[in-house]
């Protein structure tokens, strides 16, 4: 499952009405061994982990996702505009990946609808937080134009 789906499909995690204010700790049964594991989620995840304890699991396949806040656009793609997600984020940690950059808390952020920037360690994620702030002046400068320019258009006899 990619993270846009486990995302589309976020429920909270063991029923709760609304994402847990603490960590949950929970058990559940090695795949391959039988034995049991326990897990402590990432602060603020928002999977439903009630498969995960209910059936034998693979470790690798247990993995923690905090909630994103969509934010759209609308995009000409084509003839017409659509609204698509943009720049959308969450932080995620799978703590048995075979990847060890996945072991640890990292970010992934929706650039726009189903396209990420995945597997962003703090430093990584600041390296995208100034390029978008580079192009947010670039965009602020261009507002300023467009005022200026709109204004002149306006004043013409």
């Amino acid at each position: 499952m990619s993270i846009s789906d486990a995302a589309d499909n976020a429920q909270p995690i063991l029923g709760q009405a609304e994402q847990a204010t603490t960590p949950q700790t929970w058990t559940f049964t090695h795949r391959d061994t039988g034995l049991p594991m326990s897990f402590t989620c990432l602060p603020g995840c928002i999977l439903d982990h009630r498969n995960d304890i209910a059936t034998p699991t693979f470790p690798d396949d247990i993995w923690c996702q905090t909630a994103r806040t969509d934010v759209t656009l609308p995009i000409k793609q084509g003839y017409d505009a659509e609204e698509f997600r943009v720049l959308g984020i969450t932080l995620n940690v799978r703590p048995w990946d075979a990847k060890i950059s996945q072991r640890l808390p990292h970010a992934s952020i929706e650039v726009i609808d189903d396209c990420w920037i995945e597997d962003l360690d703090p430093d990584a994620l600041a390296m995208v937080i100034t390029t978008l702030a580079g192009r947010l002046d670039v965009l602020k400068a261009a507002h300023t134009q467009l005022v200026e320019l709109r204004a002149g258009y306006e004043a013409r006899p």
